[in-house]
């Protein structure tokens, strides 16, 4: 017997040991409470069954995530960096003190119109953009091969669909010869 909210040892199909409801639960997952039992107020348990999930849809995100290459590695944390409010709060102290020194200073290094200030953003936004555009050419690959894979599950559900319906009418008319 396991009990609501066991962690899920294999993916299985569970069986209520009160009302006999069914669950299907996979690897790791929580067991829920059984809709059944929780509308009557009772405790229950789950027991396994015989009936093993073979589970043949995959995380592609995971997928990517075993063949990422170092440089691709180093794109996705840069523009995780880029991207949060810390990176914008050391550009703006950045700039801030820059400005202030350049402008208040006996001897700026950069003085009005700030040349050098500017030189340093434009190549940074270089760069910065080229790391963005490789990590979206690979979120846009991952995008890509989940449609793919959507299309292909579409596909083999209305053929499963189709055939079920096929099944139903032969037995509509076996049962309305009789």
């Amino acid at each position: 017997m396991v009990k609501v909210g066991d962690i899920s040892a294999t993916s299985t199909i569970y069986e209520c040991n009160k009302c006999g409801n069914l669950t299907a639960c996979l690897k790791g997952e929580k067991l829920p409470r059984c809709s059944i039992c929780e509308e009557n107020n009772r405790k229950q348990q789950w027991k396994k069954t015989n009936q093993h999930l073979l589970i043949r849809t995959k995380d592609v995100t995971k997928e990517f995530e075993k063949n990422r290459s170092v440089s691709d590695m180093i794109a996705d944390f840069i523009t995780a960096f880029c991207g949060s409010m810390f990176f914008v709060y050391i550009h703006i102290i950045w700039f801030a003190l820059w400005l202030i020194y350049n402008i208040v200073a006996q001897n700026p290094f950069d003085p009005f119109p700030f040349g050098l200030l500017t030189l340093i953003v434009s190549l940074e936004a270089i760069v910065l953009a080229t790391f963005i555009l490789i990590s979206q050419n690979r979120q846009g690959a991952i995008s890509e091969l989940r449609s793919e894979l959507d299309y292909q599950i579409d596909l083999k559900s209305e053929k499963n669909i189709a055939e079920l319906l096929a099944i139903q009418r032969e037995m509509y008319e076996t049962l309305k010869k009789k």
